[in-house]
């Protein structure tokens, strides 16, 4: 699997504080990485409770809150295929509860 990251998403990067991309980071490589391993993104196994990942409606975009109190943590991504069949999973946006506005 391949991973790209938006000009959307690395523009909320740029104004996230650094101690909540480490919170990130962390839920990302404690719970989000092993599931898609898993299979979590075909549906073989369930996505982890604790990142509360679900489809955003009438999108093909997914959200993923990784922190519930301060800060209000959540990231937003996509699963999109390659002409060669490979997915890619691109992170789409990352902040806070408005970057729903915008997914």
């Amino acid at each position: 699997m391949k991973y790209e990251r938006s000009d959307s998403f690395l523009r909320d990067l740029s104004r996230l504080p650094s101690e909540h991309y480490a919170l990130f980071k962390e839920a990302v490589c404690k719970h989000f990485l092993p599931a898609l391993a898993q299979g979590a993104h075909t549906g073989h196994v369930p996505w982890p409770v604790r990142l509360r990942i679900h489809k955003l409606a009438g999108t093909d975009v997914y959200s993923m809150t990784w922190n519930f109190a301060s800060p209000d943590g959540r990231a937003t991504f996509r699963f999109t295929t390659e002409d060669d069949g490979e997915t890619i999973l691109q992170w789409r946006r990352i902040g806070d509860h408005s970057i729903y506005d915008r997914p």
